[in-house]
């Protein structure tokens, strides 16, 4: 069954640079996660100051998901960033149907690359281990709803080590 809208849709996005928030870097650090949630381990040790900025979804001041903005220049262009990384969303956002580019994710889409310029970044990437037709639909979605031209590549890359096979992901780009 879809969750209404109204329990899904409203989410306050802000984004920041790690040096700027600590009320917010101490609330990520401090942030519960659900016990049956199967995507919590891949955050629960992730050090938070190792990003160069950050987005949060917030609803009455509650942080309900979020995701980083990273540059690692052993794998990257110098000049390129990934964003949405480690995203997340609460069960509280969660829909149980596939939903393409929400309003929220575009609006952290947009916020993360203005960002990523004002970082001096020239390129940045959405990156996604699993699920080829969805990250295509998602991706397709989003550059229409916020009127973008991203390039998706046609198979997978390698994000970090090449030698790790959950390094190779289904990656869009644009430049900035």
């Amino acid at each position: 069954m879809l969750k209404p809208l109204d329990s899904h849709k409203p989410a306050n996005v802000f984004t920041f640079l790690t040096t700027e928030r600590m009320d917010l870097m101490k609330k990520l650090k401090e942030f519960k996660y659900d016990k049956g949630d199967r995507l919590a381990d891949n955050y629960k040790k992730f050090d938070w100051f190792d990003c160069e900025a950050i987005s949060v979804y917030r609803r009455q001041r509650n942080i309900v998901g979020f995701s980083s903005m990273n540059h690692r220049p052993d794998w990257y262009d110098s000049k390129e960033i990934r964003i949405l990384n480690r995203y997340y969303e609460s069960k509280v956002m969660r829909r149980t149907s596939k939903v393409f580019a929400d309003d929220h994710v575009c609006e952290m889409v947009k916020q993360q690359l203005k960002m990523a310029k004002r970082l001096g970044y020239q390129k940045a990437f959405i990156s996604r281990q699993r699920s080829p037709q969805y990250f295509k639909k998602f991706i397709k979605t989003m550059s229409i709803k916020t009127k973008q031209n991203w390039i998706l590549e046609k198979g997978k890359v390698s994000v970090c080590d090449p030698n790790i096979k959950d390094c190779w992901q289904y990656k869009a780009w644009i430049q900035l």
